[in-house]
């Protein structure tokens, strides 16, 4: 009966570390520039995270449509995830993405999940927000925080 214990134990543990193992953590700080691609190249298992960028998005925007009148301080600007998943199952990204002062202090930035589809080379996952231009003229650097694993 304790072997019988001990090897469920030893399954339960190898299917937990196994799982654990394909789990990548992405940490970089970068120069703020719009625009411009920041290198990743950060791979674990199936997926690898190319690079990502901060662009300003054109159009009818959400800003202009929650806050009309407003776009002389308003700017909606997209992150954008480049991204490859050799997996047939999806992975989940989360993400932390911020741009800081001079000193540091936190202007802006977006935090939430976005899905890896799997099956996709080069791929670009895309988040929208709105944010201040006075914070976009102001900022010095980005820091990017991604945890990646499993969906």
């Amino acid at each position: 009966m304790r072997n019988l214990r001990r090897s469920g134990l030893f399954v339960v543990l190898a299917v937990f570390f196994a799982g654990a193992s394909f789990a990548g953590t992405l940490d970089k700080t970068a120069a703020f520039k719009i625009g411009e691609w920041i290198d990743l190249a950060s791979s674990d298992g199936p997926v690898t995270l190319h690079r990502v960028r901060l662009v300003h998005e054109s159009g009818f925007t959400k800003s202009s449509f929650i806050r009309p009148g407003n776009s002389q301080y308003l700017d909606d600007v997209q992150i954008q995830l480049e991204f490859s998943n050799d997996a047939s199952k999806d992975w989940e990204a989360r993400i932390t993405f911020e741009w800081t002062d001079s000193d540091g202090n936190v202007i802006d930035g977006y935090k939430g999940k976005e899905g890896l589809d799997s099956e996709k080379k080069h791929d670009v996952q895309t988040m929208t927000l709105s944010t201040l231009k006075y914070g976009l003229e102001h900022a010095k650097k980005v820091t990017i925080h991604i945890d990646y694993e499993l969906d």
